[in-house]
């Protein structure tokens, strides 16, 4: 019996080493994620330059986009006003996140532009090298 008890040990911590080989990755950014957390919670408080604290408490912040990370030496008066009101009322008007009015925001300022989803100019004379 002790010999099935052993070799159910050696194929758990096969099992184990292999989830962690094929896992690593998003292990250690769950890792970087609750370090950064407990930090906030325990130690170092979140050092906002004051102007961006009105964008924060708007929801304009995400994973994706963290105004609240390293900004104590931030001399930006807080985000563009005209692309916060126009971001905010994309999120408002489509039920969408922070991150996808952005996109949205983008390709609304391309259109106006005259520059197409992909960033390329829609100008005819334009001339574009490089393309196949």
């Amino acid at each position: 019996m002790h010999t099935f008890h052993k070799i159910l040990a050696f194929l758990g911590i096969l099992i184990g080493a292999s989830a962690l080989i094929v896992f690593r990755i998003q292990i250690i950014a769950r890792c970087g994620e609750l370090a950064t957390e407990l930090r906030s919670i325990f130690g170092r408080r979140i050092q906002l330059n004051a102007d961006f604290t009105e964008d924060l408490e708007a929801g304009l912040t995400s994973r994706n986009f963290d105004i609240s990370s390293h900004n104590e030496g931030d001399q930006r008066k807080g985000l563009n006003d005209e692309a916060k009101t126009e971001i905010k009322m994309i999120m408002k008007r489509d039920k969408v996140n922070f991150d996808q009015a952005r996109l949205l925001h983008a390709q609304e300022k391309f259109g106006r532009n005259r520059i197409a989803a992909d960033g390329t100019p829609l100008d005819p004379k334009a001339v574009i090298f490089g393309r196949t």
